[in-house]
């Protein structure tokens, strides 16, 4: 795992939920910004799926193979579901949906550098 983009993604993806969960606080729709910062977080997370697909291909391994695998995975999925949870339905909780989206992305995270370092 690349430690700088794991640390970025974790800061990234709790100031993202801090803006959802505070619009969601706020009794607001999600807006554009929230959607944008979205999309932020999930490039950079496809980033990160690069480059640990790249590792993989180098040789290095994480210490549990399938279990990081699905966390990739998955990290890769919350987000664009819930967007679209948020775009179907547009009131106050899409904005926690979304909040608790970016705070699950960051668990996914530290869960796969934890695994990948064999903790």
């Amino acid at each position: 795992m690349i430690d700088v983009l794991s640390t970025g993604l974790i800061v990234v993806g709790l100031l993202f939920a801090a803006l959802s969960l505070g619009s969601a606080l706020l009794k607001r729709a999600p807006d554009n910004l929230q959607v944008g910062a979205a999309a932020v977080v999930e490039l950079l997370l496809l980033v990160q799926v690069v480059g640990a697909v790249v590792q993989l291909i180098r040789g290095e391994r994480a210490a549990e193979f399938a279990t990081f695998l699905t966390y990739l995975i998955v990290s890769i999925l919350v987000l664009p579901i819930a967007v679209l949870w948020a775009a179907s339905e547009r009131n106050r909780w899409s904005s926690a949906v979304l909040g608790v989206a970016g705070l699950v992305v960051v668990v996914l995270v530290v869960r796969l550098q934890q695994v990948w370092a064999g903790a």
